[in-house]
């Protein structure tokens, strides 16, 4: 029943997004407003049969119908109700559903919002949001359809053990929130194209979806960042991975877009750019969920992977070739206003950012596709791995992060001489100041990386200035992030200070009404921070980790860095759908205890080994019973796992959880701020209990997660409604109005 529910509800969306697109496209070429209303219509029909489509997948979940091939691999009797609903983009064919469901959903707000406004781009609107939601629909409901059904299974293979994890519920909504939302804005930039009107009118629009979009994509970036760093257990956060580079390029592309657009909007510049970048992010988003659900290229992140790889390339072809062909017909329409006058400007400043921005994501680009272009030439597979990619975009990102301080520093148009002297001599100064700072502390092999650079600049030996090079890329870091940092401080004193006198306010008063006044401006400084502060957690974190891998008896000590961790002991436990070994520790810091940790060892029979699936209820079944009958069971489970691993030839080895200390300021020890204590059981001896440990102390990580809540806060403020912004936006549609009558 629920599946005859779930074919019938999408089936009518995919007609309904259909007619959306169609009449939408008539409605241009025919007069009268009833082809546009229908198709707008047509848009609330899809999201209608999307939601009944939903709920009844939600339904089939929850309630355990394992008929449905979508509930039987991703779910099971024992899974916990929270997994089973965030299931459903788990599987291949329910993240299809997702972003169909949420594609629908902001193409109804964005008909609705436009109901009196934009008539003359509106009909073209609707006709991109609908192909763009029929060709999803047309996926779920021939390719890979959410309700193919089997026989009735008396229980489910589960979720991948890596996905039961709390962020399981919120990164993958959260990352597809960004991806879809970039559909909004690329419908407008199309529709302006189509319709000669090229002014200010669709990027002032779409302003906020832009930000909307660019804001869940980039946060939903850090959640992965987080869950990859807690549930790995590798001690890391980025690995330069194929799934993590497709969501990185239309962030970096959509960054890129944020900031060229303030030229066109100040000085008329930069409009073909703007609409090739708001292009190029929207094919990268199809491009990242092409990647991650193809399986064209290995990641660890492909956990659901099928046959619509070829559909989405040639949507995606298809969406570039036919978006730069538009491009190039209407570039008469799109004559720049204005001219660069000066380098030393702010203009050219966020040109070069720009330029940054979207070469950062060309090389990802390249260096992500290069295995496909490599065996499709050589017949030969490459490996692209972390090395290659930090080795050419490190040194951007310092450029980049150099020119964040430039920015607000710089004046429009050309700066002077004491524009420059009185805006950068103290941001200068401080980092100046802190690179030194860094450099004096590194001590006596900065002095020889200095000595070995400037010999082998002498000798034109590039490479070797390179390799020396990188040993001072943590204090550059750090000397720029305080320069960008004494930057945003001075530019919201000058604020503050300018309304005080004015208004005579106090200072937290000020502050408020400053922001209040210019949202975007205040906000995107926040934002500013928050990267800041990434940047330094992932120097710090990246070249002072320190690492060691022991094997320790019960009652051992293993010592690191000046922490000191006791293995006191494990136990074995069988929980909901997973059997662990649960080491018991405690951990000293500079001699001081810092606290006791849990770090578990997981095997997950259903996914694992159906051979282990009998056993493991029977140790279910019997955990309120005799303990020492219950703890021979679990015995018996672990010896079966490592004879099945033996027999097949691989080390005893299973999907670990990992938990960390997370260290907060201490007086006595105020280098360890924001430090990590992180332990990895990589296996234990369920007879002996020895157990083998990876131990990492990680330097101020826990930047990357602050600088993270930041740049929400920032991004938050960027997006709230800005009366400002209203009335410059109904200037523009009255001028356009004006000129097209």
């Amino acid at each position: 029943m629920i599946a005859t529910v779930g074919h019938f509800a999408l089936f009518l969306a995919l007609v309904a997004a259909a007619w959306a697109a169609v009449s939408s496209w008539l409605s241009t070429v025919a007069s009268g407003r009833g082809l546009a209303r229908s198709g707008e219509r047509g848009i609330y029909a899809a999201l209608a049969g999307i939601v009944i489509a939903v709920s009844a997948l939600e339904i089939a979940l929850v309630t355990d119908d394992f008929r449905l091939d979508a509930v039987y691999h991703y779910s099971s009797a024992a899974q916990a109700l929270p997994y089973k609903i965030g299931a459903l983009w788990g599987s291949q064919a329910g993240s299809l559903l997702l972003w169909s469901f949420l594609l629908a959903g902001m193409a109804a707000i964005t008909v609705a919002t436009n109901r009196t406004k934009n008539r003359a781009l509106m009909p073209w609107v609707v006709t991109v949001l609908g192909l763009v939601m029929t060709f999803f629909l047309i996926l779920v409901n021939f390719v890979a359809s959410p309700f193919a059904s089997g026989p009735m299974r008396p229980d489910g293979v589960g979720l991948n053990p890596q996905l039961k994890n709390y962020w399981m519920m919120i990164h993958p909504p959260t990352l597809y929130l960004g991806y879809v939302g970039f559909t909004v804005p690329f419908a407008f930039a199309i529709a302006s194209l189509a319709a000669r009107r090229t002014g200010d009118i669709w990027f002032r629009t779409t302003r906020r979806w832009t930000i909307f979009a660019w804001f869940f994509l980039g946060t939903g970036i850090l959640m992965g960042s987080y869950w990859a760093y807690i549930e790995l257990g590798w001690g890391g956060y980025w690995a330069w991975d194929p799934v993590e580079n497709a969501s990185l390029m239309p962030w970096l592309t959509g960054t890129a877009f944020l900031h060229s657009v303030m030229i066109q909007e100040k000085k008329r510049m930069m409009k073909v750019w703007n609409v090739t970048l708001i292009l190029l992010t929207f094919c990268l988003s199809i491009f990242g969920t092409f990647l991650t659900r193809s399986g064209i290229i290995s990641s660890v992140h492909s956990f659901a992977t099928s046959d619509i790889g070829p559909a989405f390339a040639w949507f995606l072809a298809i969406v570039f070739v036919g978006s730069l062909t538009l491009l190039i017909l209407r570039l008469p329409d799109l004559p720049a206003e204005a001219r660069l006058e000066s380098v030393l400007s702010r203009e050219a400043s966020f040109l070069f950012n720009n330029m940054v921005l979207v070469g950062i994501a060309a090389t990802v680009l390249f260096l992500t596709t290069f295995p496909l272009i490599s065996e499709a030439a050589t017949g030969r597979k490459v490996t692209m791995g972390p090395p290659i990619f930090n080795i050419v975009n490190v040194p951007w990102a310092l450029v980049l992060l150099f020119l964040i301080g430039v920015g607000p520093l710089i004046a429009w148009r050309k700066a002077t001489a004491e524009n420059l002297r009185r805006n950068f001599l103290v941001p200068g100064l401080a980092g100046l100041w802190v690179f030194l700072l860094f450099v004096v502390l590194e001590g006596r092999s900065a002095a020889k990386d200095l000595a070995a650079m400037g010999r082998s600049a002498l000798s034109f030996d590039a490479a070797t200035f390179l390799d020396h090079l990188k040993a001072f890329y943590p204090p550059i870091c750090f000397g720029l992030a305080a320069f960008v940092l004494t930057t945003v401080a001075v530019e919201f004193a000058r604020g503050v200070g300018v309304r005080r006198r004015q208004h005579g306010e106090g200072v937290l008063l000020a502050l408020a009404r400053l922001v209040e006044r210019n949202r975007r401006r205040w906000g995107g400084y926040v934002v500013h921070v928050g990267v800041v502060i990434v940047f330094v957690g992932i120097a710090a974190s990246s070249a002072y980790r320190k690492e060691t891998v022991q094997l320790v008896d019960p009652g051992g000590t293993l010592q690191i860095d000046g922490y000191a961790m006791t293995y006191d002991g494990f136990r074995l436990e069988a929980v909901d759908d997973h059997v662990g070994a649960i080491t018991e520790l405690s951990v000293w810091q500079d001699g001081r205890f810092a606290g006791r940790l849990e770090a578990s060892q997981r095997w997950h029979p259903n996914m694992l080994y159906p051979e282990l699936r009998t056993a493991f209820h029977d140790a279910v079944a019997a955990k309120g019973g005799d303990p020492a009958a219950y703890r021979a069971r679990i015995q018996g489970i672990f010896a079966l796992i490592a004879r099945l691993e033996r027999t097949a030839g691989r080390e005893v080895k299973t999907p670990s959880t990992e938990v960390a200390i997370h260290k907060s300021f201490s007086p006595a020890a105020p280098q360890r701020f924001g430090e990590d204590f992180y332990v990895t059981p990589l296996g234990v001896d369920p007879i002996s209990g020895r157990a083998n440990f990876r131990v990492f102390v990680n330097p101020m990580v826990n930047f990357l997660w602050l600088g993270g809540l930041v740049f929400v806060l920032g991004a938050s403020i960027c997006i709230l409604p800005d009366s400002r912004e209203r009335r410059r936006l109904e200037a523009s549609m009255a001028l356009e109005d004006r000129a097209a009558a």
